[in-house]
């Protein structure tokens, strides 16, 4: 079996949904040290594998995390979900392609990598599914890089851009009265049905390279509840919105309420997230993480030049964003395919996980100038 493959299937072996990755993050500890890295650990529960050179250069840093999505019905998997059963051409399980193949592909290039210039640091990361950019944000405070690799699935084609992400709380409230007599209340959930109409009415954000934006209402709920017999006085509205390049958390707010002037008793405001971390620490967010563009273009060119691949848009969301943020030269680069990401049966090829240390390593040179 390829170290690679075999390196996977243990990590997809262990459950490590968002907030339980200790199990996992030990197992990675393990192999960091059998493999050379020095180790170190964080507040959050990120593990650093980190690799000094044989003299002074830049910092290269390649992301991937080790939290998965739920197996929400075992039943309906054809195969164990961690179980990593291979099968024609793929290994399956939760989490093989996103992100335990990118993590496994990143130690082994990592490993076998000699006589290099810098200081080489493979991050494996927390919470990412659930607190998107947050953790590898707490990284980048202690250990400032000069490039990120972050390790989504890309097809090991190079990602250069990304949409951003936004969840957004619409709230109307009203006034309860008897169902027998509506008339004497207002009914909330009337108000927040011509707010939604109105906000998709609304025309969408568009990019050349990254296309349009999204604007999809996911959840609606009204108060008092259970109710059989009153008005409801609350209803509050879920959105999700996939933003683009030079979209603010104001921005995406102003531009929705703008068009609700004229409608009584509502608000629209971001939605906060809490997750707390393996080591028992809680982090907060607002639910919004920026779109990026890669905007140097000389590394960007280096590194298609030495992929041999096509630049690539990722419609998704990623940890990549806590870094271009910071201007940091700032890319996606991962095995397998986004379309086998979060589903029923997800699984990797063998052929792109064999792949990917190679494709690693080439672009840690690049990175690293060798």
């Amino acid at each position: 079996m390829h170290p690679v493959v075999e390196l996977c299937q243990a990590f997809v072996r262990i459950p490590s949904l968002s907030g339980e990755e200790g199990p996992l993050a030990e197992c990675v500890a393990e192999r960091m040290h059998s493999m050379g890295f020095g180790v170190e650990t964080d507040r959050l529960g990120n593990l650093l594998g980190i690799r000094h050179g044989s003299r002074p250069g830049p910092t290269v840093l390649l992301d991937a995390h080790m939290d998965t999505v739920p197996v929400t019905d075992a039943t309906a998997w054809q195969q164990d979900p961690h179980g990593g059963a291979i099968s024609k051409g793929r290994l399956h399980g939760r989490g093989s392609a996103d992100t335990k193949g990118a993590l496994a592909a990143m130690l082994c290039a990592g490993a076998a990598l000699a006589a290099f210039p810098g200081t080489l640091i493979v991050s494996a990361s927390v919470c990412e599914e659930n607190m998107t950019g947050v953790a590898l944000a707490d990284i980048l405070e202690r250990h400032p890089a000069d490039v990120v690799l972050v390790g989504e699935p890309t097809l090991l084609h190079l990602g250069v851009a990304q949409k951003g992400r936004a969840g957004v709380l619409l709230e109307a409230l009203g006034r309860s009265a008897h169902t027998a007599r509506p008339e004497l209340g207002d009914n909330a959930v009337y108000r927040m049905m011509e707010a939604i109409a109105r906000i998709r009415a609304l025309p969408l954000p568009t990019d050349p390279q990254l296309g349009s934006g999204v604007c999809e209402l996911i959840e609606i709920d009204s108060e008092p509840k259970p109710s059989r017999g009153m008005v409801p006085h609350r209803c509050v509205a879920r959105l999700a919105l996939r933003v683009l390049p030079g979209e603010t958390a104001r921005s995406v707010v102003e531009r929705l309420a703008g068009c609700l002037d004229g409608l009584p008793g509502l608000s629209v405001r971001l939605a906060e997230c809490r997750q707390r971390c393996h080591t028992g620490l809680t982090i907060a967010m607002q639910e919004f993480v920026p779109a990026w563009k890669d905007q140097h273009s000389t590394l960007r060119a280096r590194l298609l030049q030495s992929l041999g691949t096509p630049a690539f848009a990722a419609p998704y969301t990623t940890n990549a964003s806590a870094a271009a943020v910071r201007n940091i030269p700032t890319y996606l680069l991962g095995p397998g395919s986004i379309e086998q990401a979060h589903t029923v049966d997800e699984w990797i090829a063998l052929d792109q996980l064999e792949a990917a240390p190679e494709a690693y390593a080439k672009a840690i040179r690049v990175c690293l100038g060798i």
